[in-house]
């Protein structure tokens, strides 16, 4: 299970640098430099969306732009979740293991 989560995280990231490098390329780092495009492949346009959620992309006139101070705070963030997350999941394995080996005495 732990290896299928860190393959999707790794395909998120993936996508979501697809995403970015998208509009880096155009230089669409801030509002008077926006762009109007728009992933048309699925896979990619859901991130663009979950990126647009997340205040990552941004609207304003002539389209839309890549805040890379946003992009990061979303991904250190992500990394306190993983992190956070995988520590919570080894303190509940070693009570389990110390309840487990009480019950076996």
């Amino acid at each position: 299970m732990g290896t299928n989560v860190a393959e999707m995280v790794r395909g998120e990231r993936e996508m979501e640098e697809v995403v970015a490098s998208r509009y880096r390329a155009f230089r669409a780092t801030s509002p008077d430099r926006a762009v109007d495009i728009i992933p048309t492949d699925p896979v990619e346009a859901d991130r663009f969306d979950s990126m647009r959620a997340h205040g990552v992309i941004r609207g304003a006139e002539g389209g839309f732009y890549l805040d890379e101070d946003a992009l990061e705070r979303v991904r250190k963030n992500r990394k306190g979740w993983l992190f956070g997350s995988a520590g919570v999941a080894a303190v509940v394995g070693v009570i389990a293991g110390v309840l487990v080996g009480r019950r076996q005495r």
